[in-house]
């Protein structure tokens, strides 16, 4: 009897020992097993500023997709990066989906060395709505179907826009806003003008080559008017510097306000 039972045991542990490497084996992330899922549009997967997370695209019957909600404020712009990804998942495929879950709104394009191994996808909401139903779409160019699951990447997500707390065109002084563009590349983008109370009162739009430098007589913009200045734009996370200068032209003083990007 003593035999028998102990010949069980064995049996019992080797089932489950052989039930355990099988779910290893298929190493599914977390994202995967959610409900919903983030295997299409409706995933319930979110980016938002600040997000850092390790994804996996091993294949389950066919290729693997994440897809990912990404909210965006009016008159903000966004950059979403994916890098680390492993060889087998290269080149890997970066995308901004319209609001149909079908159409492909925006590619993304390589930075670094260019071979593929790191994305960025960065855009601006230039209008007066809130945008919540376009989605982000990461795929392997790579492997494809026959992901495994060390296929894995890195995704982040910022919002770029840049805040200028102060600038002044009441009384006697007026402001100059100075943005440089020290990159390689060129960077539109768009200046909004906000009273104290929040209400937009102006905008002006500027496009700067690599390594320009835009000086903008923001009295011209908005006269007689004090507030406060955000930035939007299609550079990257931090590619911008710059502040606004408010002059007093009868004693000579002024007064500096960095741009200042969102804490990370």
């Amino acid at each position: 009897m003593r035999t028998r039972r102990a010949g069980l045991l064995r049996v019992v542990v080797s089932v489950g020992i052989a039930l355990s490497i099988g779910r290893s084996a298929w190493a599914i992330d977390a994202w995967d097993k959610g409900v919903p899922d983030d295997d299409a549009a409706a995933t319930g997967t979110e980016l938002v500023h600040g997000s850092d997370e390790v994804h996996d695209l091993q294949a389950r019957g066919g290729a693997d997709e994440d897809w990912y909600r990404i909210a965006q404020q009016p008159y903000a712009s966004y950059e979403v990066v994916v890098d680390a990804a492993t060889p087998t998942v290269l080149p890997v495929v970066l995308e901004r989906i319209g609001a149909d879950g079908t159409t492909v709104a925006q590619s993304s394009v390589a930075i670094g060395a260019g071979i593929g191994g790191t994305r960025s996808l960065r855009w601006e909401n230039a209008t007066a709505n809130a945008i919540e139903n376009e989605t982000v779409r990461v795929t392997a160019g790579g492997c494809g179907a026959r992901c495994k699951k060390t296929a894995t990447y890195r995704i982040r997500a910022y919002e770029t826009t840049y805040a200028v707390p102060r600038f002044n065109n009441s009384g006697t002084q007026v402001t100059v806003l100075v943005v440089q563009n020290p990159q390689s590349y060129q960077i539109a983008g768009n200046v909004w003008f906000w009273d104290a109370t929040g209400t937009q009162i102006a905008t002006s739009t500027f496009d700067l080559t690599a390594k320009a430098v835009l000086v903008l007589q923001t009295q011209l913009v908005t006269p007689a008017t004090s507030g406060t200045i955000t930035i939007s734009h299609g550079g990257r996370f931090g590619d911008l510097a710059g502040k606004s200068i408010a002059l007093e032209p009868a004693t000579g003083f002024s007064f500096d306000t960095p741009l200042v990007p969102r804490p990370r």
